[in-house]
C-alpha cells in the first residue's frame, strides 16, 4: 500500500467517487484505478461498486499504515512504520537494513519467526502482533539487561488494560497468563567497543488465534481470544503498545522498571530450575541489573542468563 492508495481509501470513504474522477485526481488511467481498487480488496477492504464509481463500505482489519496511524498517538516512534503481509522475520528485515531511530515493522505473518536461542515462533496470519521496533539511543550498554524489560513491561501493562486479565512476566522476557505463554520478545543489540549503535525490540503476541489454531501447543501457549472469549482490536491494541513503550523509553528508569517487573513477576516465591546453569532455589526477585536473584541452599545469587522453569520437588517418602 502507497500514497495512492490512501488518497484513493480518503476520496471513496466520504462519497461514491467514479472510476473517471479518481484517474484524473490520480494521474493514472482508469485500468490503473481498477487495478487499486481490486488490490485494496485484497487487502481486506470491502468496496461497493456501482454505476456512479466506487464506494468504500468497510474498512480492512490488518495491520495496514492507514488502519493503524490514527491509533499511534506518539512524538517519534512508529512514525516511520514498514507493513509486510508476509516476512521471514521482523527481527531479520530490521536488523540488515538501515532504517531511522523509532521506526516500527510489521507483519500479518512471519514465514521464520525467531524467539530466544534460536526458537521458532508460530505467527498465525491475521491474528497477533508480530513486530519489531529499531531503536538508535545512547544508551549506557551496562544497563542494557534492564532497559530490555521494558518492552515486556510495557506490553504486559496494555495487555491488561485492554483484556482484563492478569498477565504475568517470566524473566527474561516471556508474558504468561493463568501459566501459559501468550507473548514473547527478542532483543538484539549491534554493538561497536562500548556504543550501543542499534537496537532491535522483536515481539509476538496472541491476541485473537483460537483454540484450533494454537491445538498443538495449548498446553503451553494461549491468546488473549482463547482466555475471554472476545474478540480484540488488534490496531488499537498496537497503537497503545507503541504509545506505552514510547513513554517508557523516553522516561526510562532502572528502579522503577526493576520494582514494577518484580510486582508482576511470574513464579516469584517459588521453587525454580535454570537448566543452562544447573541451579535449583527460591526465585527472590530481579536484581538491579536485570538478573534473577535465587535462594539456594549456600545462599541468595544473581543469575543473568538462562530460562527459569518450574521445579518439580520430588516428595520424600
Amino acid at each position: 500500500m502507497d500514497r495512492i492508495d490512501e488518497i484513493i481509501l480518503e476520496r471513496i470513504k466520504r462519497d461514491t467517487v467514479s472510476g473517471e474522477e479518481l484517474s484524473e485526481i490520480l494521474g493514472i488511467s482508469r485500468s490503473a484505478v481498477w487495478k487499486r481498487i481490486r488490490k485494496l480488496e485484497e487487502y481486506g477492504y470491502t468496496i461497493d461498486r456501482n454505476r456512479k464509481g466506487y464506494r468504500l463500505k468497510e474498512g480492512s482489519d490488518l495491520l495496514l499504515p492507514y488502519e493503524v496511524r490514527p491509533y499511534i498517538k506518539t512524538n517519534w516512534l512508529g512514525k516511520n512504520y514498514i507493513f509486510f503481509e508476509e516476512i521471514q522475520s521482523t527481527n531479520s528485515f530490521a536488523r540488515e537494513n538501515d532504517y531511522p531511530d523509532g521506526t516500527v515493522v510489521v507483519a500479518e505473518s512471519q514465514t521464520a519467526g525467531r524467539g530466544r536461542k534460536g526458537r521458532k515462533w508460530i505467527s498465525v496470519p491475521h491474528r497477533g502482533i508480530y513486530a519489531s521496533i529499531i531503536l538508535k539511543r545512547n544508551i549506557n550498554p551496562y544497563v542494557l539487561p534492564v532497559f530490555s524489560l521494558l518492552f515486556p513491561l510495557a506490553v504486559r501493562n496494555v495487555l491488561q488494560e485492554v483484556s482484563g486479565l492478569e498477565v504475568k512476566i517470566k524473566w527474561p522476557n516471556d508474558l504468561y497468563v493463568n501459566g501459559k505463554k501468550i507473548a514473547g520478545f527478542l532483543i538484539e543489540t549491534d554493538l561497536e567497543g562500548n556504543t550501543v549503535q542499534k537496537i532491535v525490540a522483536g515481539f509476538g503476541i496472541n491476541i485473537n488465534q483460537t483454540e484450533d489454531e494454537l491445538s498443538w501447543i495449548l498446553d503451553t501457549a494461549t491468546s488473549l481470544h482463547i482466555e475471554t472469549g472476545n474478540i480484540f482490536d488488534r490496531k488499537s491494541t498496537l497503537g497503545k503498545i507503541l504509545v506505552e513503550l514510547e513513554k517508557r523509553i523516553d522516561s526510562f528508569s532502572p528502579e522503577d522498571t526493576i520494582r514494577e517487573i518484580n510486582e508482576g513477576l511470574l513464579w516469584k516465591g517459588e521453587e525454580v530450575y535454570i537448566p543452562d546453569e544447573n541451579v535449583h532455589g527460591k526465585l527472590l526477585g530481579v536484581d538491579n541489573y536485570g538478573g534473577v536473584k535465587i535462594l539456594m541452599e549456600n545462599g541468595v545469587k544473581s543469575f543473568y542468563s538462562g530460562d527459569l522453569s518450574l521445579r518439580k520437588v520430588q516428595k520424600k517418602e
